[in-house]
């Protein structure tokens, strides 16, 4: 996947993408993406290619 693949969708858009295709989503000057629909989606089991992204929460001082 690259940056120079963009698919700008529109209010009440919707875009299918096969499993397991890396995406990502850019909210515009006017608007932000607020859902995602998936048949099977977990938070605490999206990959992410940015290893510095930690999806669960942390609390400072306390271990998981």
């Amino acid at each position: 996947y690259t940056v120079w693949h963009q698919i700008v969708l529109k209010p009440g858009d919707q875009y299918t993408i096969q499993p397991d295709t890396p995406h990502w989503f850019q909210a515009g000057p006017e608007g932000a993406v607020v859902s995602e629909f998936s048949t099977h989606s977990t938070d605490e089991n999206d990959v992410f290619t940015d290893e510095r992204i930690q999806r669960i929460t942390q609390v400072k001082g306390r271990r998981p």
